[in-house]
């Protein structure tokens, strides 16, 4: 691939995951993570295109859930795209995110501005 054109830092991280569509759920582990998407192990039974919820459990109590899209499904791996999340479960990923970055200013400032073309 050519120049990277994230606009979204992505960490190192390596935890267990749901992510489930129409009824149907798999866990899976992480590889890495940002504030608009995840990339984790390939599972069977996602195609790209696919809409699906991501729910990353923190605690009992705590369980961060988002709603994505499937940009990336093979065997190498299963890439979802963030396309919404309420306000706890987006405060929980920030903070997760900013945790395990090398620059955790750097993470709220990439708040700023859309991680998207207009």
């Amino acid at each position: 691939m050519g120049q990277d054109k994230r606009r979204r830092t992505r960490i190192d991280a390596e935890f267990t995951v749901q992510i489930s569509k129409n009824g149907f759920a798999v866990e899976a582990e992480t590889h890495n993570l940002s504030m608009k998407g995840i990339l984790c192990d390939g599972v069977e039974g996602f195609s790209a295109g696919d809409a699906c919820t991501v729910s990353i459990t923190l605690s009992e109590d705590v369980i961060v859930t988002i709603e994505g899209k499937i940009v990336r499904a093979d065997k190498t791996g299963l890439a979802v795209d963030f396309v919404a999340m309420d306000e706890v479960s987006f405060t929980h990923l920030r903070r997760m995110v900013k945790y395990n970055s090398t620059d955790a200013d750097s993470i709220d400032g990439e708040l700023i501005s859309p991680a998207f073309d207009l």
